[in-house]
């Protein structure tokens, strides 16, 4: 089953073809060249490059950027519906996890959700499996120290930056914490735990799937 992943809820912009666990091609873009109109481009260049026809689509939902999720959601959504794809909708988190899938012990995706919140969530990894042990929580800083401080054993920490590791591992010195450079919520990862999914029968409508924030956009009204 050749699914497409694509993640762009981060400033990173990743784009996949996978099939039964193998990439076939990926195009990963960040920083100023990183646009979500460009994904449609993305894919139409993978397709032609593994001449692949795409059978199932899965999608970042967030946490992450306003703009960048909504993004990728409508795209995929658009593919979905349009050509009866199926979807499957993929944690942020998650996808950035998979990329220590090869691990033993226990991992926390931690990425900065504004407003002094963090977006957490604690997975447990072993023999190539991945289990989640918490929802994706929107958290303060204190409380995330308390519940790391709670781990026991190894805890590898994926997604934050050197500075939060820094005061992380200040506070909870006792803590055998292992910080990992592999930050990308990578195409290739949404697409394998789409596929995933997608076998699992854990779908979703086209129609109904919404992004799902950490907090919500502060829009209001205009008035002149």
């Amino acid at each position: 089953m050749s699914i497409l992943g694509i993640s762009s809820a981060t400033k990173i912009i990743s784009v996949a073809l996978a099939e039964n666990k193998k990439l076939l091609a990926e195009i990963t873009t960040s920083g100023k060249e990183a646009f979500t109109e460009d994904i449609i481009l993305y894919i139409e260049k993978l397709v032609d490059e593994s001449r692949s026809k795409i059978e199932g689509v899965a999608v970042t939902v967030g946490p992450g950027g306003y703009s960048g999720i909504r993004g990728g959601l409508a795209c995929a959504k658009t593919l979905a519906q349009v050509n009866n794809l199926k979807l499957a909708a993929v944690s942020t988190l998650h996808a950035l996890v998979y990329n220590l899938r090869d691990v033993t012990g226990t991992i926390a995706a931690i990425t900065d959700a504004c407003q002094d919140d963090f977006n957490f969530a604690l997975f447990r990894s072993f023999e190539g499996n991945i289990e989640r042990i918490t929802d994706d929580l929107a958290i303060h800083f204190d409380r995330l120290t308390e519940v790391l401080a709670e781990v026991k054993g190894l805890l590898y920490i994926t997604g934050t930056t050197e500075e939060i590791f820094a005061k992380i591992k200040e506070i909870n010195p006792e803590t055998k914490i292992v910080a990992t450079q592999m930050n990308i919520p990578s195409g290739f990862n949404v697409a394998l735990i789409g596929e995933q999914l997608i076998k699992e029968g854990l779908t979703e409508d086209p129609l109904k799937l919404m992004p799902k924030y950490s907090h919500m956009p502060n829009i209001r009204e205009f008035k002149i």
